[in-house]
């Protein structure tokens, strides 16, 4: 087993990009149209391959049109699969995305089909794994892992408030979660400057290790030597914010796995997902590693500064 394993979600996204939001009951013109492979900890593992890493990934898969798809895309860039369960009697799930061209929003609708694992299932490796990352989905398969591996560093894409990634996100070495996550785990109506304490403690008394909160074009926040900070994001035009988050939580991995400092990795993590925001697609739009490196030489603003405390928690 390689050095980095994913656990999760793999979907086949197929895009349709407009001008506009459309409203019930009319016909629109689609700019584009793309179809490739998604999900949280696919979209990360794909980026790990193509950055060098090579890991592995465990997932389900169907063997139909869009599982091929997908299957070829890893193989393009060196994940491997071995572990994944790809079987006739699944269905690859699939994911049409509409993309507002106008402000870079995106909006997904999701099919997916249960695909169960059976009990026998078990995981091949001749090394154990040093980075597990978890996406919340495929929770039997992330138990497992969690038990066959303890010693793993484990790092969790936080992205929606669901009883499993609540389960995962109190295990995990680093929950990197969003902003709805956040949001919707510390039961506030918004999270603002205001109530930035209030929200990163309460879901700090989660996980009690290591948080990182992402707020979209606002940033991310995170705890330094005791203290509340902002790593502001990298001024960019979206077009299309699909696979964002994923290519953050990537790109955070890959940091891991290369021994940066939290500041460095968060600095890296941001410009990945900045520049993915400037392309259409979520697996297409991960960036060279170049031109990562490239924005963070040529961009200086991207400074983290302490949040003042604005209310006692």
């Amino acid at each position: 087993m390689n050095k980095i394993l994913c656990v999760g979600h793999s979907a086949c996204d197929i895009t349709y990009v407009v001008n506009e939001y459309p409203t019930e009951n009319r016909k629109y013109k689609v700019e584009k149209t793309k179809i490739m492979g998604g999900g949280p900890t696919g979209n990360a593992s794909y980026l790990l391959g193509k950055y060098g890493v090579s890991p592995s990934y465990i997932t389900t898969l169907g063997k139909d049109l869009y599982g091929n798809l997908i299957e070829k895309e890893f193989q393009n860039v060196g994940v491997d699969l071995k572990n994944s369960i790809i079987d006739e009697s699944y269905t690859t799930p699939c994911s049409m995305i509409i993309v507002n061209s106008s402000n870079g929003s995106r909006t997904i609708l999701n099919q997916r089909n249960n695909n169960e694992v059976s009990n026998d299932y078990k995981i091949k490796y001749r090394e154990k794994p040093k980075i597990i990352l978890f996406d919340g989905h495929e929770i039997k398969l992330a138990r497992k892992v969690l038990k066959e591996f303890p010693e793993a560093i484990t790092v969790l894409d936080g992205g929606s408030y669901r009883d499993e990634t609540v389960e995962l996100g109190g295990e995990v070495d680093y929950l990197v979660c969003s902003e709805d996550f956040a949001r919707d785990y510390s039961k506030v109506d918004k999270i603002t400057e205001e109530n930035y304490h209030e929200v990163f403690f309460k879901v700090l008394g989660l996980n009690r290790k290591n948080v990182i909160i992402t707020l979209g074009e606002k940033g991310c926040i995170y705890l330094k030597d005791g203290e509340l900070f902002l790593f502001p994001t990298f001024k960019t035009e979206a077009i299309d914010t699909t696979g964002a988050g994923d290519i953050f939580h990537g790109a955070f991995v890959y940091c891991l796995n290369e021994g940066y400092d939290l500041e460095y990795t968060l600095k890296f993590s941001s410009a990945c997902a900045s520049l993915s925001v400037e392309k259409i697609g979520g697996r297409e739009s991960i960036p060279d590693l170049n031109l990562v490196l490239d924005r963070i030489k040529n961009w200086k603003n991207a400074i983290p500064y302490k949040i003042k405390v604005s209310e006692k928690v």
